[in-house]
């Protein structure tokens, strides 16, 4: 038999070439959140990773709402101090553009070609083109419109009609605005499931969360949590619904299986905006009065951190990039 023998050039060749290859493997960053602090009138970046504050970015006067865009490129921030609406790229983690809206921008959610912006003041829903960045068209809807949530697919938006006790869809085609649908008392923050099947909304007044058909908008349940809920966020395959609670300074879990409450976690004072990470286990909640934003694992049932931000963290939307 034939024996094949290797010198040690190009053993030390080989080696290299290894060892090379082996650095020129990306190694994927750990999702950024963006926490909006109205009060401070900044963004607190935090790495999910470490769950630090690496970076403060000044957005315009009394930022409160977020919404990262799909492809995760940019983020949205609305300012209802002064009506406009900052876009930061997660890249250069800067503002790079400033945009001028209504007089009452606060919820907004971003789509894969518009933006879509909810005026308190006015009651429309104003669309933004985000190719040419100009608005295109501004959709009439019920009195104080306070969320706004997608379908997974992007086809369809609902939003809350805070004093109307509704919520209605749009379609993102025509722009045509539906039937509204009633909620409970002051309907604020929503999330829709994965499969975009059922359609939760946090009452604040009624100290409720409605759950509707996301297809024929009929109500399904009405499930008593606790003092104001605010926001909600999905987790572990959508099988726990979590609910900020202003007055309480807690969450409330909700199992959707069953529709039952199973527990109420403690968090920081005053929360407000919740979101799920990517990894689906870990829910970040902005806690407005304690200027902290609590992360909750969603597998255990317990806050494993409270990470320091600024001035009346409100964080209100999808605020980690996904």
């Amino acid at each position: 038999m034939q024996k094949h023998f290797i010198s040690k050039h190009q053993q030390l060749l080989w080696s290299m070439t290894v060892l090379f290859s082996s650095w020129a493997v990306p190694v994927e960053a750990a999702p950024l959140a963006f926490a909006t602090n109205q009060n401070a009138g900044n963004v607190s970046v935090i790495d999910t990773e470490t769950n630090e504050n690496i970076k403060t970015i000044k957005a315009g006067k009394e930022p409160a709402g977020v919404s990262v865009s799909p492809d995760g490129e940019l983020v949205f921030i609305s300012n209802p101090g002064d009506g406009t609406v900052s876009v930061i790229s997660t890249t250069t983690l800067e503002v790079i553009r400033t945009l001028s809206t209504g007089p009452g921008p606060l919820a907004l959610i971003a789509g894969p070609q518009s933006l879509y912006v909810a005026d308190w003041y006015e009651n429309y829903v104003e669309v933004i083109d985000l190719k040419n960045w100009t608005t295109t068209t501004r959709i009439a809807v019920g009195k104080s419109p306070s969320g706004l949530i997608l379908s997974p697919d992007a086809s369809t938006l609902y939003v809350s009609n805070r004093d109307d006790d509704n919520i209605q869809t749009i379609d993102t085609e025509t722009n045509k605005a539906g039937i509204p649908s009633p909620t409970g008392e002051r309907p604020f923050g929503m999330a829709i499931d994965s499969r975009g099947e059922r359609i939760y909304v946090a009452n604040v007044k009624s100290n409720s969360v409605t759950i509707l058909d996301a297809q024929s908008m009929k109500r399904l349940a009405d499930i008593r949590v606790g003092d104001r809920p605010y926001a909600i966020s999905l987790a572990l395959n959508d099988t726990r619904a979590y609910v900020t609670n202003q007055y309480d300074s807690t969450v409330s879990v909700i199992d959707t299986g069953t529709l039952k409450v199973t527990d109420t976690l403690e968090v920081g004072e005053y929360p407000e905006g919740i979101y799920t990470h990517p990894n689906d286990k870990h829910v970040y909640v902005a806690n407005w009065f304690s200027n902290t934003v609590s992360v909750i694992d969603a597998e255990t049932g317990e806050v494993i951190e409270e990470i320091d931000t600024d001035d009346g963290t409100r964080a209100y939307g999808n605020f980690i990039v996904h």
